[in-house]
């Protein structure tokens, strides 16, 4: 089924064979993200890997993602980090167990996973003057609010629902504060022109928990 969205053609697949066409035959021709206006503001144009349009950029970053963040040796270089956390949020929930307080336990994960990626992405425990956790949540609704400008470019510019107004406020919180805290830790140089250039320097040891 065939629809229009604002000045968007859209598809609606409800049928097996029609999926199969989307998700193998033509898979390439479908298979970047709508463009949106938040991943404009908050990806510096959607040069984020969820965002790109599919093509040799994202193969780029995705390769640089798998060599340098997810392979294994980085995996097992911050296993100390993850395995020191574990220990404090288990000694934590025992001690309120025995103290036989009630543990929200989706909190105590998601403070968790909070300081795992601070101490592995700054290379610092997380503090007061940054709450990384915040941050992700702002984004993510960001992205997932419905805005007519996705759907009619043409009013962008006026930015009817106000939506606009709070890129450059996130945008700027995750320039900032990660540039301040983590660049003694972590030097990078990207060439977003040939998207061939990358060069990344870790911490020679992990930071002292």
């Amino acid at each position: 089924m065939s629809l229009r969205l604002g000045s968007i053609p859209t598809i609606v697949v409800s049928s097996p064979q029609a999926a199969e066409l989307f998700l193998r035959t033509h898979d390439l021709v479908f298979a970047s993200r709508p463009k949106i206006q938040a991943s404009q503001y908050l990806s510096y144009g959607a040069k984020g890997m969820a965002f790109t349009p599919y093509g040799s950029y994202w193969r780029t970053v995705r390769k640089w993602c798998t060599l340098h963040l997810l392979s294994s040796s980085k995996v097992e270089y911050f296993a100390p980090i993850r395995k020191a956390h574990m220990g404090y949020l288990v000694e934590s929930v025992k001690k309120a167990a025995a103290a036989g307080a009630v543990v929200d336990l989706s909190a105590k994960i998601g403070e968790f996973i909070e300081d795992v990626m601070c101490q592995i992405i700054f290379g610092r425990a997380k503090d007061d003057g940054f709450n990384l956790r915040s941050l992700i949540d702002q984004v993510m609704h960001l992205h997932g609010l419905f805005n007519i400008s996705d759907f009619m470019p043409y009013l962008a510019s006026l930015d009817i629902q106000s939506h606009r107004r709070s890129f450059p406020t996130v945008n700027g919180t995750i320039i900032f504060w990660p540039s301040v805290r983590a660049f003694s830790n972590l030097s990078f140089t990207i060439n977003y022109t040939d998207c061939h250039q990358l060069t990344i320097k870790t911490p020679p040891t992990t930071a002292t928990l």
